[in-house]
């Protein structure tokens, strides 16, 4: 079984200055690109022909934008390199180690920690809580799945990755199959795979599609994913960047992926795969 993995700082660029930092947030729009981000295109601005260099240019903004997810800028990162010419598309460099990741393109580089949670401690954990579950009267059972699930704005319910429209849906699967989805396929879930690291965000998105492999089986598999940058010019930002900045378990973006298999209705919890990203650089 895996085991928990260190966490250590992570970098997006050593040599940022007070100056670049206030020029990024000064930039109003994709259009007007900051110095930091001028500074890669003027570098990069060959490597693309045509009508591509005015999509490129502003995906080069999103890469240093306050106000763009760190999800967002590896799809610009990822688009930029499908975008560039052959000869240069090597130059988008990505490492996917143990312990880190990251996105590198000459001076950019976007770095997350990568945690293996402890898959012994989450199984027990589920197994408990559906035991629970089940034994509850039917008016106590599910209460906070339903409440996660009249919330779907913030996130989607589906079956085999096509959406459940309301409850009833879930009437046709066993008791123990219910006990399952209502123990595992709520918030509380993201806590207990990430452990002591947190993102501070008023906004996040969930993620739980679920499937039948076998007449008694099923299989979840969920994505968390909150950053602070979907409050960039709230009230509330300098406050996230400042927590951030000041403790080590505060995070600026977390992106959390599980798949979960429960075998013979319950009996059995797998925790076939599991992946906490962290970053925490502003």
């Amino acid at each position: 079984m895996s085991s928990p993995v260190g966490m250590n700082t992570t970098q997006i660029n050593p040599h940022i200055t007070a100056q670049d930092v206030e020029t990024i947030k000064a930039a109003s729009d994709r259009d007007h690109i900051g110095n930091l981000a001028t500074r890669l295109w003027d570098k990069i601005a060959d490597w693309f022909y045509g009508t591509d260099r005015v999509e490129a240019k502003k995906l080069v903004f999103d890469l240093y934008s306050s106000g763009v997810t760190d999800q967002n800028k590896i799809k610009a990162f990822e688009q930029l390199r499908e975008m560039a010419g052959a000869n240069y598309k090597d130059n988008f460099r990505v490492y996917d180690g143990p312990r880190f990741r990251s996105y590198s393109v000459l001076d950019f580089k976007l770095e997350f920690d990568v945690i293996s949670p402890d898959a012994d401690y989450v199984e027990a954990d589920l197994q408990h809580d559906i035991l629970i579950e089940e034994i509850k009267i039917p008016a106590q059972q599910g209460l906070q799945f339903q409440k996660d699930f009249e919330r779907k704005q913030e996130l989607t319910y589906t079956f085999n990755s096509k959406p459940i429209e309301d409850m009833s849906f879930f009437d046709q699967f066993s008791e123990q199959e219910r006990a399952s989805i209502f123990a595992i396929c709520h918030q509380g879930l993201f806590p207990l795979l990430s452990g002591p690291i947190m993102c501070l965000s008023n906004e996040h998105e969930m993620r739980f599609d679920i499937s039948k492999p076998g007449p008694d089986d099923l299989r979840i598999s969920a994505v968390f994913e909150k950053d602070i940058s979907t409050d960039f010019g709230g009230p509330f930002f300098e406050g996230q960047q400042k927590q951030v900045l000041e403790n080590d378990g505060v995070k600026k973006s977390l992106r959390i992926e599980a798949v979960i298999d429960v075998w013979r209705g319950g009996r059995e919890v797998d925790l076939v795969s599991a992946e906490v990203l962290s970053q925490n650089e502003i």
